[in-house]
């Protein structure tokens, strides 16, 4: 699914306009709620930016959906800001800060559960999760009126990875089938490999055997085949379609267990 499977650090410097409707330039405040809405509409906005840049370069992921798909995603998730404080104006405007947060959902946390690795995806280097979704807190920024008085320019946030949060989160919530697909495969994969290779070391210590002692355990080593069998199952073929891959894989991790622990009995290394 991923091109990258290591997360990149996000570094997001927001700088922008919010439409947010006429303000009066007298009353503008961080804190006021149009300017507020404004806040979390160009995190929003920002995301789908990243979004619509990468479908088109394919930089981050692989996508095998339309675009509006993954818009649909993100513009159902909500960007929650509170505590919001003006400290002073300086010359990038007011001085702001607040805390931002981002509800996970569903589908990007069972893709997290199989794949911990993808939680930095959503929380960035500051995010802290909470009640199934991320947190930032203390994020200062910049907020001015444009000169039009309609829109809010936003600039210089720290300590925040929400429009990059947001964006990995839809993008992670619409493949979910395939991430986990992908991820049961490779785990198959791994597993009757290495079976495959404890199998073959077996199959060496066998016949490194003296050949009365193969003549002697003959019937104890067809014994201990059937009793592998019964115990974790009959070894699935290449095509097998009557059980999921998560029970082949158990199948393959059973036998691989015993085959080593038949190896040790046969070389006298078993304690």
């Amino acid at each position: 699914m991923f091109k990258k499977m290591a997360l990149l650090s996000v570094i997001v410097a927001f700088s922008g306009a919010a439409n947010a409707g006429l303000f009066d330039s007298n009353n503008f405040k961080c804190g006021r709620d149009d300017a507020v809405k404004a806040l979390a509409d160009y995190i929003k906005n920002d995301a789908s930016g990243m979004l619509q840049s990468d479908f088109l370069v394919k930089s981050r992921f692989n996508y095998d959906k339309p675009v509006s798909v993954y818009e649909n995603m993100l513009n159902s998730m909500e960007v929650i800001v509170a505590n919001i404080s003006t400290s002073s104006e300086g010359s990038y405007g007011l001085d702001c800060s607040a805390t931002v947060s981002i509800k996970i959902p569903q589908d990007t946390l069972d893709v997290i559960s199989k794949v911990p690795d993808y939680l930095r995806y959503v929380t960035g280097g500051y995010g802290k999760v909470n009640n199934s979704g991320v947190t930032w807190n203390g994020v200062t920024y910049n907020a001015k009126l444009a000169d039009n008085n309609k829109d809010v320019l936003f600039s210089n946030f720290s300590r925040i990875d929400a429009s990059a949060a947001l964006f990995n989160m839809s993008v992670l919530a619409v493949n979910k089938d395939q991430i986990i697909s992908t991820l049961s495969q490779n785990s198959l994969n791994s597993a009757r490999s290495t079976y495959v290779s404890a199998d073959r070391e077996l199959n060496a210590v066998w016949k490194e055997l003296p050949d009365s002692a193969r003549n002697s355990m003959k019937k104890e080593q067809i014994a201990w085949v059937n009793n592998k069998v019964a115990k974790c199952g009959k070894l699935p073929d290449g095509k097998s379609e009557t059980i999921n891959a998560q029970q082949q894989i158990t199948i393959y991790q059973c036998q691989t267990k015993m085959t080593h622990e038949r190896i040790s009995y046969l070389t006298g290394n078993n304690s």
